[in-house]
């Protein structure tokens, strides 16, 4: 008797094990559950259903984990300082954290889209085009979502492995077979591109000021001789820099970039340096279009664009002039209404390396040294170098605290300081003082363009008075920043 109560005791737990086994809920299932939630929810807010599935699947490891079995949770949002509802305990990064509940799974789908939304830090995400899915991926883990370094990779793999694409394809319309999913016909228009939602169908667009994105092909191609790809806003320059196997310095350098930000805009970016001249000799410029818009679409280095159509850094052309690639304009373009001019005690004319401004700057600093007045010639020999004049002799000057020269000799000699005589003439002008020599020391992750900003200076300026070909500096170097 106690044997066979033994026997329908173990039959009772094995079989119980087995329905729970039963319903622990596949990939499949998972997807059949919630496709419509996900496609609902990509025609109201614009997050891609396939996104949205996929990140429910590797959340709850397809419905069966235990933060999603315990509170609806299938996107793993944690509390935030803004969340109200009910909220649970459990060990994730960190031992207890604070996670959200919800009533239903609805109300989670619904809620994942708000915070995506609601948050600042994701807003480039919804530049994408609603069925790139790659570039939402690798958003997600750049705007900080996950901790996992593979992230992306998993939701990628997951949307290709389950073709999760189709029900963003649904959502946008662009699926004619619904495969057993009910559409209305719903135009989602968040998903459209904006240059493209802008444009009237029809309408002649050969003057728009950012071209549109089907004038560029898929894949490398070049400008100008030069290799670029065309990316989209928010597009992750450090991805793109490994994706192409190069430094993300170079990345930056070679596309006259102030830093490593991801683009606010779409744009050509180019893998080589660009050149100093264009393949053409003009360019017409469009309404909108700035100096680097410019030399993105004819592969031409900026600082070298300015130099041909003698503009300042910040400047701006207005629309319609015409701006030269290839050799050096005469006069500079018209600017545009709302340009940023420098002031001209910004704007610094080239050095001067003359032998008459050698002698007027040992002038200016014995008079700051000492406050006595100096005699200078009116003129040089041309046999004088260049370069002005040695140190030593400078230290000399500062000694004596005078300096005269002998007529057409050109060199300066010390002489003892001249007696008070009763009747001095009015003593000359104290001349302008120049600001001593500033030094920066180049940190780690320290760009030129960054230092150039840092010291209210143009990368130009830094370029020639420390003798650099291009803007590649080093962590410890020491760059002249103020003269």
């Amino acid at each position: 008797m106690q044997v066979r109560k033994f026997l329908l005791v173990v039959s009772f737990l094995i079989g119980f094990v087995t329905i729970l086994q039963a319903q622990t809920m596949s990939t499949q299932q998972y997807i059949a559950t919630y496709k419509n939630l996900a496609i609902e929810e990509m025609r109201r807010s614009g997050v891609p259903a396939a996104i949205k599935l996929a990140q429910g699947i590797v959340e709850t490891q397809s419905g069966n984990g235990t933060l999603c079995l315990q509170s609806n949770n299938h996107f793993g949002i944690k509390c935030k300082n803004t969340w109200t509802g009910k909220t649970i305990k459990y060990d994730d990064d960190a031992a207890q954290e604070c996670f959200r509940v919800y009533e239903t799974a609805r109300d989670s789908y619904r809620d994942h889209s708000d915070f995506l939304h609601s948050n600042p830090r994701y807003a480039f995400l919804f530049q994408f085009d609603g069925d790139d899915y790659k570039s939402w991926a690798f958003g997600l883990k750049q705007a900080g979502y996950a901790t996992n370094k593979t992230y992306p990779q998993q939701l990628i793999k997951v949307i290709e492995d389950y073709d999760l694409q189709r029900y963003t394809l649904i959502a946008m319309g662009k699926d004619p077979g619904s495969g057993g999913i009910e559409t209305d016909g719903t135009q989602y228009a968040e998903v459209i591109p904006k240059e493209e939602a802008r444009t009237s169908p029809g309408k002649n667009n050969h003057n728009r000021s950012k071209p549109a994105t089907a004038n560029y092909p898929k894949g490398i191609f070049e400008i100008n001789g030069r290799k670029a790809v065309f990316v989209k806003a928010g597009t992750s320059l450090i991805q793109l820099a490994d994706q192409r196997n190069m430094r993300l310095r170079k990345l930056v350098r070679f596309n006259d970039l102030e830093n490593d930000n991801p683009p606010k805009k779409d744009m050509i970016v180019f893998l080589q340096k660009k050149s100093k001249r264009g393949g053409k000799e003009f360019h017409a410029v469009v309404n909108g279009e700035t100096m680097h818009d410019v030399a993105q679409a004819e592969g031409v280095q900026l600082r070298w664009l300015r130099r041909r159509n003698k503009m300042n850094e910040g400047e701006e052309p207005a629309a319609g002039q015409r701006l030269t690639l290839d050799g050096f304009a005469n006069s500079a373009p018209r600017l545009a209404k709302n340009t940023r001019v420098l002031k001209e005690e910004d704007q610094e004319p080239p050095e001067d390396f003359s032998p008459r401004k050698a002698v007027e700057d040992i002038k200016e600093e014995v008079a700051k040294n000492t406050g006595a007045a100096t005699t200078v010639p009116d003129a040089q020999p041309a046999s004088r170098p260049a370069g002005g004049v040695p140190v030593a002799m400078i230290e000399d000057l500062k000694k004596t605290g005078q300096v005269t020269t002998t007529a057409g000799s050109g060199t300066a000699a010390p002489q003892p300081a001249a007696q008070p005589s009763p009747a001095p003439p009015k003593p000359a002008p104290t001349p302008v003082q120049k600001a001593g020599n500033r030094y920066h020391e180049v940190q780690p992750k320290e760009t030129l363009y960054g230092i150039a900003k840092m010291y209210n200076r143009s990368v130009t300026q830094l370029q020639e008075w420390n003798n650099l070909q291009g803007a590649d500096i080093k962590i410890g170097q020491r760059l002249l920043v103020n003269k």
